[in-house]
């Protein structure tokens, strides 16, 4: 993990839409409840870090799930209740509203990389570290992150033919999954996490982050 002064840094969100606030349709708890807490210091960080530094001086990307399923949760006009009120499933939750500035990529699958341009943007920007979360750490979240690495999106070869590679950082704290198969949320969660860890990415905290890469 490298401050953003020294190398170009992108947060990627993934996922973080109403449809994910319904109570039951993705199982019966939830990880990490400090996630929506922790998404929004690592946005707000990253946004204040560019009216100090300039607009373009660290990337922020949005990705959401648009499901070709009409049974989905995240299928395009599907409502969901939240607080008594119905809202559209595929549109943002409140705390990662996109700013005008901040591009989002629509998919259809796991990985945030197929169907959208999220690869050549990020080698256009000369992206060299990732920041991922989101929803949901073992399905998109980890798909994404292992499809970062494989791809090498954040890794430039040398005219010597040396790969400098660049660093993913996933923010465990900041990402969250559901029980599934009758194993709790946080095991879904930890274990997720520890596949990825050194392998794919490297598995960090808010906190970590938070003065590492912004200097908070």
């Amino acid at each position: 993990m490298k401050s953003a002064n020294f190398a170009k840094t992108a947060l990627i969100i993934i996922d973080v839409q109403n449809g994910f606030r319904h109570p039951t349709h993705w199982g019966a708890s939830r990880s990490t409840p400090e996630f929506e807490e922790n998404v929004a210091l690592l946005l707000n960080a990253a946004r204040e870090y560019n009216k100090r530094l300039g607009e373009d001086a660290v990337d922020i990307y949005h990705v959401h799930h648009h499901s070709i399923y009409p049974d989905s949760m995240l299928y395009p006009g599907t409502q969901v209740e939240i607080d008594g009120k119905l809202v559209e499933a595929v549109q943002p939750q409140l705390f990662a509203q996109p700013e005008p500035q901040e591009p989002v990529f629509i998919k259809n699958v796991n990985s945030s990389f197929i169907g959208t341009k999220l690869e050549a943007h990020l080698k256009a920007q000369g992206v060299r570290q990732l920041v991922i979360m989101g929803l949901t750490t073992d399905h998109c979240v980890s798909t994404t992150t292992r499809m970062a690495n494989n791809l090498r999106v954040v890794s430039v070869t040398s005219p010597t033919g040396e790969l400098d590679e660049g660093d993913i950082v996933l923010v465990g704290d900041a990402c969250a999954t559901f029980s599934k198969g009758g194993i709790d949320a946080e095991t879904v969660h930890k274990v997720n996490l520890a596949s990825l860890n050194d392998e794919f990415a490297q598995v960090s905290t808010t906190q970590d982050v938070l003065h590492n890469v912004f200097g908070n």
